[in-house]
């Protein structure tokens, strides 16, 4: 007969009576003491274990071959991962092995909330505001009745002790430091140790002709109603930008949104992240990155310069709307010559004058230009490519497939040439070259009806809501 243990049901009960103790009595700094004494649990096991075996052979009972079975060496390499992690939490400050371990151990904590005490200076009308390097959101106002920079907020800080959560928050305090004509908001994350981790959310308002530069390493920026300019660096950061006055500088390594929404001045994004709204924008947009959600462009007052690992778009004006998705890309109502080269997705373009240069390696591609037909050059490798023109039009049409079907929906004058090595439609009554080139798939050139010269708008990109915000305790 098998024989059973205590060791189990022993187990459990410590482990009962150790969230007991959390539940009765919450003060108790359950983490630390765990930490601490958790090899006594192994001293303790071993020595019930010793016991057990000791009696059996006192009792002249049956001995076990092995004095621990291999479910019971699991559930010891089991406590000395969960007690080794916690203890290397807890006095992390003496052997750090890297930020990413930190964050982890770190995060096993407590948050513990705080009010930050107000500040305010005086501050010149034009006054350029620093945020300097810290972890949370700011929600920076311009007001023209401001002369003085004005800063609130609370702090959260994360900690397994109160008494470290308590002393950091002392050692962080929210100040403002005037220096020329420069005002630094400075939180002094930098002062804590590697035992907590510190994060404020920020209100600020600001005169109206101040410029904002921000450095952050994780958090949001939202900025309204400022004439200056706007300068973003951040490690991780969602920016949101509203009624701004000047140029914009976005430089991001990762981040879930940025909107930018009636710019006076140019708006320049680098980086990485997701989702991107840009609209009515005044200056020249220029964008160098990757961005892997949606895309939602729209009236642009002058030049727009993409560049993604994925897709170029270069465009003079946009009174319409670009809206780029994963596997799309649909725009309307363009002022050219537009420039578009990408890899692989689906392109639909419509109402565009001046020129247009289309390159795809691999898509199916829909054009419809306005009443009057700009100078065409599409090439794409594999994909169809269906081109609708007004009926009247004036052009001179050469479009050719390798491999696949061509229909010639227009009529006269086009005429189909067919071979054993694809297709070709030619023709037109003279006007700006039209050529188009697929490698593998369709060609159709049809008429389009004055209703079909634009493709529906694509839906507006929601804006993401706003983070809950923590309560504060008293």
């Amino acid at each position: 007969m098998k024989r059973g243990s205590v060791i189990g049901p022993l187990i459990l009960i410590g482990i009962g009576a150790l969230f007991l103790m959390r539940n009765v009595w919450p003060e108790i700094p359950l983490v630390d003491i765990i930490a601490k004494y958790w090899p006594f649990v192994l001293i303790a096991w071993g020595g019930l274990r010793l016991i057990e075996i000791l009696m059996w052979a006192i009792l002249s009972k049956p001995i076990p071959r092995n004095g621990i079975s291999g479910g019971e060496w699991i559930m010891v390499f089991l406590i000395c991962i969960v007690g080794g992690t916690m203890y290397t939490a807890r006095h992390y400050a003496s052997w750090a092995t890297g930020r990413a371990w930190h964050d982890v151990v770190i995060g096993m904590g407590d948050n513990y909330d705080y009010t930050l005490n107000p500040v305010e200076k005086p501050c010149a009308k034009n006054c350029r505001i620093l945020i300097e390097n810290f972890r949370g959101n700011a929600k920076i106002t311009g007001s023209k009745e401001a002369t003085t920079v004005n800063a609130s907020g609370r702090e959260s800080v994360r900690s397994f002790q109160q008494e470290d959560a308590d002393k950091t928050n002392k050692e962080t305090p929210l100040e403002l430091i005037q220096q020329g004509d420069q005002m630094i908001v400075r939180t002094n994350q930098d002062r804590v140790s590697d035992r907590t981790r510190v994060t404020a959310e920020l209100e600020i308002t600001v005169p109206i002709g101040s410029s904002i530069e921000g450095h952050g390493r994780m958090g949001d920026f939202d900025i309204q109603t400022v004439n200056g300019s706007v300068d973003i660096n951040s490690d991780n950061a969602g920016v949101r930008l509203e009624s701004i006055g000047g140029d914009v500088r976005v430089d991001l390594r990762k981040s879930d949104i940025i909107r930018a929404v009636g710019v006076k001045g140019s708006v320049d994004l680098k980086g990485r992240g997701q989702d991107v709204e840009l609209q009515n924008i005044d200056g020249q947009v220029t964008v160098a990155g990757t961005y892997t959600g949606q895309v939602q462009l729209s009236n642009l007052a002058k030049p727009l310069r993409w560049e993604d690992t994925q897709i170029s778009v270069n465009v003079e004006k946009l009174p319409g709307q670009i809206h780029m998705g994963l596997g799309e890309f649909t725009a309307s109502n363009l002022i050219g010559p537009v420039r578009v080269n990408a890899r692989s997705r689906d392109i639909q373009i419509s109402d565009f004058t001046q020129a247009l240069d289309l390159t795809l390696e691999r898509g199916n591609i829909e054009l419809r230009p306005g009443k009057t037909v700009p100078k065409i050059e599409v090439h794409t490798r594999s994909g169809d490519v269906e081109l609708a023109l007004a009926e009247g039009s004036r052009f001179d049409l050469k479009a050719s497939t390798d491999r696949g079907e061509v229909h010639n929906d227009f009529g006269d004058p086009l005429r189909v040439d067919e071979s054993s090595h694809g297709a070709t439609i030619v023709g037109g009554s003279g006007g700006p070259e039209l050529r188009l080139e697929t490698g593998r798939g369709a060609l159709t050139v049809r008429k389009a009806s004055a209703d079909e010269l634009s493709f529906p708008n694509p839906p507006s990109q929601p804006s993401s809501p706003d983070a809950p915000k923590a309560p504060i305790r008293q």
